[in-house]
């Protein structure tokens, strides 16, 4: 691949190319690349997005494609997806999710993806978002100013009480205590799976498989009174009233099938959103100017009130924002898929059997598709920007048919709560050391978690223009228009007002 830069930041010229196949650096005889996956996972993608379009390798006895080039990720997701299954080592997940969306193929997860559908509708986004807005008041009303306060365990109980109330109409404290339990034991699962070194023998730890058994059958006796206490009541049209109307007649859905499902979505759905969050704040708190300059201009349009539904059509800064958090640690931060027919994909045969891995990770800090990509900068997402990428260069919520059905709801959950975070409260870091993504279900921080210091922000605060740090920040003007003396949304300058927030959200999804 041939790439030239412009030299300006927001435009990259992309010389297409043959697709470059090679095998992975410093593989060993008996062991491959496994030790370099096992020491470091993302630094092993970046390695292989370094090396070529396509690697091909080996971790031990598992051989596989590690694919970074964007036309080439296309084929796989979009163009020939029925030549590709779930990975032998997802599906080692169902003794946690079973037969779920996470990890179904073929029939099963076309008859479950269309019964799920209509509870991630977007004209059921407004009511959505009011109750996040309420659950974020009530967390924040705990925060006291000037304390040093670790924010993540709040932030996952935040998203965790969204997905519940929403979803399945309860929260207490029993069903919360349950899914923390489990969500844990989930990383712990997780982290053995993708231990290169524990895949061979197919058992896992006895101590790990008991605690497995022990959660799960707690949520899964607490899901089975939740639905018997639901069919004695008037029907809701909420996620779990969705899959109760659609058992028997759906084909697949059944009581099994509707805790599967609801499994997969209590772990996998709060745990994308509080991900998005504590990374949000982890960078807005190491990079103060924008934080204030996006405080500015959220307040010139909010006045310190939670962003609604018809918001977020116009909050092109919040917007800019959270895709470039997403471009530095997507909540999926890789893909993979496993071979079932042999197929050709940037013209090299794809051997079945293998499997395929996608790293968004390597992808979106690839120096091919953005200029200084290890750093924060939200002022490269202009229209030009956008328009100028390859369709996945950047991917957050993976794409095709598979794309995350819940992705907008994620999307969406997590601008309303930072929209209305970043105008409340100033966040700044208790030390300079870097918090260290681990890979989970989902990308992690760190057992720190997110300590940092909070700092309440007055109206007059919130809403002064940040000229110093604009002037520091050429791209900043036109990201943030509001700073810059304009409160009108959609007004001269404004770069999002064509697309819109929204817009945005649903050009991913395509």
């Amino acid at each position: 691949m041939a790439t030239t830069f412009a030299p300006d930041i927001q435009t990259l010229s992309i010389v297409p190319d043959a697709i470059s196949l090679a095998r992975y650096p410093d593989e060993t005889l008996l062991l491959g690349s496994a030790r370099a996956y096992r020491d470091n996972g993302l630094k092993y993608f970046q390695i292989c997005e370094r090396t070529a379009g396509i690697v091909q390798t080996r971790a031990m006895w598992k051989r596989a494609y590690i694919i970074t080039e964007p036309s080439a990720i296309a084929d796989v997701l979009v163009n020939y997806p029925k030549c590709f299954v779930k990975p032998f080592i997802l599906q080692r997940l169902k003794v946690l999710f079973g037969d779920g969306l996470l990890t179904s193929d073929g029939e099963v997860w076309t008859h479950r993806r269309r019964a799920v559908q209509p509870a991630f509708a977007s004209d059921r986004m407004a009511a959505f978002l009011n109750v996040v807005a309420e659950n974020t008041r009530q967390t924040v009303s705990l925060w006291r100013d000037g304390e040093v306060r670790d924010v993540y365990p709040d932030l996952v109980n935040l998203c965790m009480k969204n997905i519940t109330q929403t979803m399945f109409g309860v929260y207490d404290e029993e069903l919360g205590s349950i899914v923390r339990a489990l969500a844990a034991t989930c990383h712990g699962l997780v982290g053995q799976i993708f231990n290169p070194f524990r895949q061979f023998p197919l058992h896992f730890p006895r101590r790990l498989m008991r605690k497995v058994e022990k959660d799960l059958n707690d949520l899964r006796q607490y899901l089975n009174r939740l639905i018997e206490q639901r069919k004695s009541e008037p029907p809701r049209d909420d996620f779990l009233g969705i899959m109760l109307a659609g058992e028997g007649r759906h084909p697949c859905m059944n009581r099994e099938a509707i805790i599967n499902e609801s499994v997969t979505l209590l772990l996998a759905g709060h745990e994308t959103t509080a991900s998005a969050l504590v990374w949000s704040l982890y960078l807005l708190a190491r990079h103060p100017w924008l934080s204030d300059g996006l405080a500015a201009d959220l307040y010139m349009r909010l006045n310190g009130e939670p962003p609604s539904h018809p918001d977020l059509e116009s909050l092109e800064s919040l917007r800019a924002t959270l895709d470039e958090v997403l471009r530095l640690y997507p909540a999926t931060h890789r893909i993979g898929r496993t071979v079932k027919t042999p197929v050709r994909i940037g013209g090299h045969m794809l051997r079945e059997g293998f499997d395929v891995v996608m790293p968004q990770w390597a992808v979106h800090r690839s120096p091919r598709w953005y200029r200084d990509p290890e750093a924060f900068v939200p002022s490269r997402w202009t229209p030009a920007f956008r328009k100028s990428l390859p369709r996945f260069a950047y991917f957050p919520f993976s794409g095709g048919l598979r794309t995350c059905v819940g992705g907008q709801l994620a999307y969406s959950e997590c601008a309303a709560i930072l929209g209305f975070l970043v105008q409340r409260f100033r966040f700044s870091m208790c030390d300079s050391t870097p918090l260290v993504p681990r890979e989970g279900l989902t990308l992690l921080p760190d057992a720190r978690g997110l300590p940092v210091r909070i700092e309440k922000r007055t109206a007059a605060a919130a809403s002064a223009s940040p000229a110093v740090e604009m002037a520091a920040q050429p791209g900043l003007r036109r990201i943030y228009p509001s700073a810059g003396g304009s409160s009108r949304p959609g007004a001269a300058g404004c770069p999002f007002a064509a697309s819109g927030f929204l817009g945005g959200i649903k050009s991913l999804l395509h």
